[in-house]
Order: C-alpha cells, then structure tokens, then sequence
C-alpha cells in the first residue's frame, strides 16, 4: 500500500469530515447563506497570499530540477493567474479588491496560514509536501462529490466555485501532488514519515476549521 492511501485509511475519520462538511453541502444544494460564501471567499483571498509563500518554500527546497520547475510554475499560476481570477469572482459577488487588500484574517485564517508558512521555513522537503496535500487532495474531493450532487438551480456562483474544483485541471494538480507525496515518502526513514503524518493531520485540522468558520458568523470578528 502506497505511503498516501496508507495515510487515508488511518485517517478517515478527519477525512469524512472534511469531505461531507456542511458549508460545502450546502454549496451543492444551494442552501448556504450568500453571506457565508462571501466571507469565505475573502478569507481565501488572504489564504491564497500566504499559500504561495509556502509554495515558494517548496520550490527553495525542492530535492530536484523537476520538482523545483513545478512548484516555481505552481506559483507563477497561483500568484499571476489565479489571483487575478479570484480578484474577478470576488467582483461578481460585489466584493471590491479594495476591500480585499483591507481584509482582516480571522483566527481560523491567521491559525491556517501561519501553520503553513511555519512549516515551510522549518521543516523538510517531506513535511512540506504532506502540509500541502489536504488543501489539494480534499478540495479535488469536495469537487467531484459537489458536482455529481449539485442542484440545477443552485445560484451562478455556486456553480462557477464546483466547476472550478471539479475541473479536470485541479484533479490533474491533486494527483501529481498525492504521487509527489508518495515518491517522497518513498525515501524516508520510518521517522521521518511519522512526522509527514502529524503534519498532515495538523494540516487536515486547520482546514477542517476553516469550513467551520465560514459557516460559524459569530466566529468571524473572533
């Protein structure tokens, strides 16, 4: 059994929860609070900053040339393109990038993102991968199951947010970073696959609260 699915047969349970959380569900059937899918739209705006940082760690410490030029591509796209098409989404939902740049993370953010950038000016190139892997591999997850499920008459937001997750180009993104995973674990000592595992827990934990918090308003000047 690979390094990976190893990992998510002992971690199902996080992994469900995740997986079936209410925000998400209610993205698919269209129940969820317009006012709670903005809020986590912003709060992904200054996610989407710090996350790079770690993707930049990743491309520093990157064992190989081919991994390196990934993750230096990984964060071209995310820095150059995928901001840019966040700043646009964020403008369908009426919210302006001026208030984006003046966007307060909240603790459930803040907790997330420095977690990351923590773990990638700390760690090793193993632990980063694995610190990674939940926002990519459940995201992959959450948006084949929101897709096969979705309402036809959910708002367009709704749909254009399931579309994206689900789109053949973020489940190519997830399964080269879960085979990433795996060719890296390949060369690490017992040990040292210990510790990918704890930080992928931790890593699984923080996203699992970011849900939480998206959904929970009174959470969000906390």
């Amino acid at each position: 059994m690979g390094f990976t699915k190893n990992l998510y047969s002992e971690t199902k349970e996080i992994q469900s929860l995740i997986i079936n959380h209410e925000f998400p569900m209610r993205i698919a059937d269209g129940s969820l609070d317009i006012s709670c899918f903005k809020h986590f739209i912003e709060q992904d705006y200054y996610f989407l900053i710090e996350y790079s940082k770690i993707l930049g760690l990743a491309t520093i410490k990157s064992p190989d040339y081919e991994t390196m030029s990934k993750f230096s591509v990984l964060l071209e796209e995310t820095l150059n393109n995928e901001m840019q098409l966040h700043i646009s989404f964020c403008k369908k939902l009426g919210i302006e990038e001026s208030t984006l740049k003046k966007l307060i993370p909240t603790t459930a953010t803040s907790a997330y993102t420095n977690f990351l950038v923590k773990t990638g000016y700390e760690c090793n190139f193993p632990e980063i991968t694995a610190a990674l892997l939940p926002c990519m591999a459940t995201y992959a997850e959450i948006g084949t199951k929101l897709n096969a499920i979705k309402l036809t008459n959910i708002n367009e937001p709704y749909k254009e947010w399931i579309k994206m997750y689900s789109s053949q180009e973020f489940q190519d993104l997830s399964e080269w970073m879960t085979e990433l995973v795996d060719k890296t674990a390949e060369n690490c000592t017992e040990y040292e696959k210990n510790k990918m595992k704890e930080v992928y827990i931790q890593s699984c934990k923080f996203e699992l609260d970011f849900w939480s918090s998206s959904l929970d308003k009174t959470r969000w000047n906390n």
